[in-house]
């Protein structure tokens, strides 16, 4: 069964455009739409798939799916907050009333009416001119009078971007002319006139297509746009591959803050564009990550690897719509692995496929480029096996007994705390005011701590000073290795050079690299941690043969296990049951090109985020779109980073 929303009130009538068969509704809005020929690319033919026509509150969408039904599916949840949004300057003096002519309106379907249709006309124009893109404040016509073929109205002067913004707007099957009557510029002169022209009628585009209460922008048959045919956008390959990114880029220089964008649109739709992939729509995910409603209805992406470059994206997404596309007859199983990709994912295609329960109760994951892979664990003997099970459980025991086994006179031990680390987004742990104080005083963060002789007073080295700064930590307690294996992250691999302590292998002998992820619970207040552990272990004198050379603590708030649970997880695997890692191909993530490795794509990432100071996921989708090739994505980041996101890059912590 599916569960029973409150539906939102339906959206307004819809921006003016000219349908095909020339129907206005009733104050002189036609709906819009777009089309995609080619390989991704936008074109202005007709699409011929599967017609469903609907009704939107006296806008009618045309072949496509927002039938009354899905429109309140996509539209579920939207607010009603207002957000700031940059305004065009006016010139003249504010408060003072300033004269416009309209034009072309005579020959509107209105023109009919008793007084040819003006007062509609007015009142349609103080409609549209009070709603722009995440704003909505009342614009008034204060006075108008007809001369000739001009209607001239006066408007406030704070009020005259907002009614010349709608030049060449449709309106009763017409296109109306809007502009100063004293013939004077909207803005002062451009460096480049052109490209200010057409950044204004991209920016038209975009609010021509934005339903304010419903915080919808609707994007479907682009390639029949009237305005956009008008200026050949899609006549010629160059121009209709950067049509979409510089619609991005203007969009999102529309609003002072990226909360403001976010608030703004929760709603797209791409229905009805022919796309064969993602290739020239993949800004959008750049330009609006916390999108919550997608349509991708009634395209051409034949299988999900067209769809695959936005696999870790949206991450907010809780409806997707994908009929009408091949891939529906194409891959029976879809539908799961569209589940899968989204963890928020309530709704595909109209159907429940969550509840806002198993939401809540889902562990969520953010933005990892690749799959996760399981540990590996590479022993000799059980040697590192038997340590990690011994030395938890004895940590959390007798600390003192601890440092006196595994450590010697030659040890060193050093921690450090993180406090502005990602915690677990599925738990609600209130942070508490000075709750790092028993950790910080000793704590060995090197972005804190800058000078030399502070750094090397936060190593202990011996017995004694080790098994002191363990007892300063608070008591703890681990999860057990063997019944609650999925709290763990556990590697291990053999490495040479390891210091001798007695100093016969002046080259070092064989040991362990040891690292270990997971959490604890402080037994003291029940606060629960993370932590990441890297452990040298070498030969030694003890009673196990073995000693700690160097052992590294970070502490952390909790972030949860899930971003080390790889699929299918078995619990502890020991040696014997370890396969060599795959290499080449076979080791490759989804969407990478044939013939690179998992392992090359990682490190690819991983040199063009340190480059870029780019997030993973960013600095992939960056490698996603340029074929993977490290010198096209560095020109393309360089030639698009203004436009990017604060969110696209590494922040600095405090």
């Amino acid at each position: 069964m599916v569960a029973r929303h409150n539906a939102p009130k339906a959206a307004p009538r819809g921006p003016a455009a000219r349908r095909a068969g020339g129907r206005a509704d009733k104050d002189g809005d036609i709906a819009m739409g777009v089309s995609i020929k080619g390989r991704g690319g936008i074109s202005k033919t007709t699409p011929t798939g599967p017609k469903a026509e609907s009704t939107v509150k006296g806008a009618s969408v045309k072949r496509g799916i927002l039938g009354p039904n899905a429109q309140r599916d996509i539209l579920r949840g939207a607010g009603a907050r207002d957000v700031s949004m940059r305004q065009p300057r006016t010139s003249g003096a504010r408060g003072g009333l300033v004269d416009l002519k309209v034009t072309g309106w005579e020959k509107s379907k209105a023109s009919e009416n008793a007084d040819q249709g003006i007062s509609a006309l007015i009142q349609w124009l103080e409609k549209k001119a009070s709603t722009k893109l995440g704003t909505k404040r009342r614009v008034k016509i204060r006075k108008s009078s007809v001369e000739g073929s001009e209607l001239i109205i006066k408007v406030a002067s704070e009020d005259v971007g907002a009614i010349v913004r709608m030049n060449n707007y449709g309106w009763a099957g017409i296109n109306i002319s809007i502009a100063r009557l004293d013939g004077a510029e909207q803005e002062p002169a451009a460096p480049s006139a052109a490209a200010e022209k057409t950044k204004a009628m991209l920016r038209g585009v975009i609010e021509r297509r934005y339903v304010l209460d419903s915080k919808f922008l609707n994007l479907t048959e682009l390639g029949q746009d009237e305005e956009l045919r008008s200026e050949q956008i899609f006549d010629q390959k160059s121009t209709a591959s950067k049509f979409f990114p510089a619609m991005m880029k203007v969009l999102n220089s529309v609003f002072d803050r990226t909360d403001d964008r976010d608030a703004a649109i929760i709603s797209v739709s791409l229905a009805n564009n022919e796309l064969e992939d993602l290739t020239t729509v993949s800004t959008l995910s750049m330009t609006l990550p916390k999108l919550r409603n997608l349509d991708l209805s009634n395209n051409k992406f034949a299988n999900l690897d067209k769809l695959v470059i936005w696999r870790k994206r949206f991450y907010h997404l809780e409806h997707l719509i994908v009929t009408g596309n091949p891939l529906e007859q194409n891959e029976p199983n879809y539908a799961q692995t569209l589940i899968s990709w989204y963890p928020n994912l309530r709704q595909l295609n109209g159907i429940q496929v969550r509840t806002e329960e198993e939401v809540a109760s889902k562990s969520k994951i953010t933005n990892l480029p690749f799959p996760i892979r399981g540990p590996l664990f590479l022993d000799e003997g059980g040697i590192a096996e038997s340590f990690i099970r011994k030395f938890f459980p004895a940590f959390d025991a007798d600390r003192q007994a601890v440092a006196i086994h595994y450590f010697d006179e030659k040890s060193q031990f050093s921690y450090a705390v993180n406090t502005h680390a990602p915690t677990d987004p599925a738990r609600s742990q209130k942070i508490e005011k000075g709750e790092w104080e028993l950790y910080v005083k000793n704590s060995r963060n090197l972005k804190k701590i800058s000078h030399l002789p502070a750094r090397q007073n936060r190593i202990f080295r011996g017995t004694k000073a080790i098994g002191n700064a363990f007892a300063m930590l608070p008591a703890t307690k681990h999860p057990d290795l063997t019944t609650e294996a999925r709290s763990w992250m556990i590697e291990a691999k053999m490495v040479p050079c390891v210091p001798d302590a007695t100093g016969a292998s002046p080259n070092g002998v064989d040991g362990f690299l040891i690292t270990v992820s997971g959490e604890f619970e402080e037994v003291n207040g029940g606060k629960k941690r993370s932590f990441d552990r890297i452990i040298v272990l070498g030969p030694g004198a003890g009673p196990d043969g073995v000693r700690v050379v160097h052992d590294v603590l970070t502490i952390r708030g909790y972030g949860g296990n899930q971003a080390f649970q790889p699929e299918n997880f078995e619990g502890w695997i020991d040696a014997s049951q370890l396969q060599q890692p795959t290499t080449g191909v076979e080791a490759a993530a989804p969407g990478l090109p044939a013939g690179l490795s998992l392992e090359l794509a990682e490190q690819m990432v991983s040199q063009l985020s340190q480059k870029t100071n780019m997030t993973l996921a960013y600095a992939k989708d960056c490698l996603d779109q340029t074929n993977w090739s490290g010198d096209a994505a560095l020109a393309a980041f360089e030639s698009v980073k203004g436009n990017l996101p604060a969110e696209a890059f590494i922040q600095p912590t405090a």
